[in-house]
């Protein structure tokens, strides 16, 4: 089964400088279907982290910015079934575009899941 970590921490005290970046090339991305038979030990493991190594992660009085940012993700989903990877990459991209008191914060995904993991938020289930 998988398992899945959300974590908002500090993982230094440096600030997070902002860099100006050029629109991406598009490419196309190939995946290998093959079957597995047996699985390493680290496989299906989700971490979601607030920051990346040696930075700073903002919190105010009303919360984290990256904990505020998923649960707003996760509302907006209601009532579709979303792959739980793909929710936490716009929380990436709604928390690196935030300036934060005159910095910036950068979301980091770890993940080695075999599939998809669709979520759920169960106070979204429609009743039949």
């Amino acid at each position: 089964k998988p398992k899945v970590f959300i974590i908002q921490a500090c993982q230094g005290s440096r600030h997070h400088p902002s860099v100006t970046v050029e629109a991406d090339s598009s490419g196309h991305l190939e995946v290998d279907a093959s079957p597995l038979t047996s699985i390493p030990d680290k496989a299906d493991i989700l971490i979601g982290m607030s920051t990346v190594e040696d930075y700073l992660s903002f919190r105010s009085k009303t919360g984290s910015v990256y904990i505020q940012s998923l649960c707003k993700k996760m509302e907006l989903l209601c009532p579709q079934h979303v792959d739980l990877a793909a929710i936490l990459t716009e929380v990436n991209n709604e928390v690196a575009k935030t300036e934060l008191e005159g910095s910036k914060q950068m979301p980091k995904i770890t993940s080695t899941l075999l599939k998809q993991l669709i979520f759920e938020v169960p106070q979204c289930k429609v009743d039949k």
